[in-house]
């Protein structure tokens, strides 16, 4: 009786051992072919947004317009506007003709000719707080390195007028021109004066420029405006508003 039931033990054991043979088989096989059991179904994970962080601006600081590198520096510093065009009248008709610059002998300049230094007959000018270095009917300001031509201050005084100067009489008062400035007596010296109106003149010099004003051209040297005509059948030009 013993015996049986030993020998139903072993056969037992025997039969769980090839079960769990079978089992274990199977799985290795299994993962041999890739046939595995399909597991549970994991929840997908919840996608964080950002959260945005406000953005403060930030100044920008403006910055400042550097100045020119070459500012414009009339002369006289300063030099005024010219005033509108209102031209007086004049007893003589427009006759417009080309304008030709002219020159008043060898030592006379153009405005904005430079000297890099000057004769032993200059003199030093001084109007109000202004000094100028006048030769020979030529006003310079002094620079760095030179002396540079400059239109005739008006107020400036000198002894004696260049040789090459013009008469002109307007309304009994004589006026001396030379090289576009204007002078009269002032006691023992001359003057330099604003341009008179009806003062003509058979020459401009260089620099004066053409100014077309209701279907005419005019002459604008130094802030004077200038109209052609023809005097005893030469080319002149009459000044019909000063500065």
């Amino acid at each position: 009786m013993k015996l049986n039931i030993l020998k139903n033990k072993r056969s037992l054991i025997v039969i769980a051992l090839f079960v769990m043979m079978l089992i274990k088989s199977e799985s290795i096989n299994a993962q041999r072919f890739g046939h595995f059991t399909p597991h549970a179904v994991m929840p997908r994970p919840i996608p964080v947004r950002p959260v945005p962080v406000p953005v403060r601006p930030v100044p920008v600081p403006v910055r400042p317009i550097p100045p020119h590198p070459y500012p414009y520096h009339p002369y006289p510093y300063p030099r005024p506007l010219p005033p509108p065009f209102h031209p007086y009248p004049v007893p003589y008709p427009y006759i417009y003709h080309p304008f030709v610059p002219y020159v008043w002998g060898p030592t006379w300049y153009p405005v904005g000719f430079f000297l890099t230094t000057l004769t032993a007959t200059a003199i030093i000018v001084s109007v109000e707080n202004d000094k100028y270095n006048y030769d020979d009917g030529v006003y310079y300001v002094k620079e760095s390195s030179g002396y540079k031509v400059v239109p005739a201050p008006i107020g400036a005084t000198i002894s004696e007028l260049p040789k090459g100067y013009t008469t002109i009489v307007i309304s009994g008062t004589s006026y001396y021109y030379y090289g576009g400035a204007y002078y009269v007596k002032a006691s023992s010296k001359y003057k330099v004066v604003t341009a008179p109106v009806g003062a003509v003149v058979t020459h401009l010099p260089e620099g004066a420029e053409e100014k077309t004003i209701d279907g005419q051209k005019y002459m604008i040297y130094d802030n004077v405006y200038y109209q052609p005509i023809a005097k005893d059948g030469q080319d002149s030009y009459i000044v019909v508003q000063g500065k």
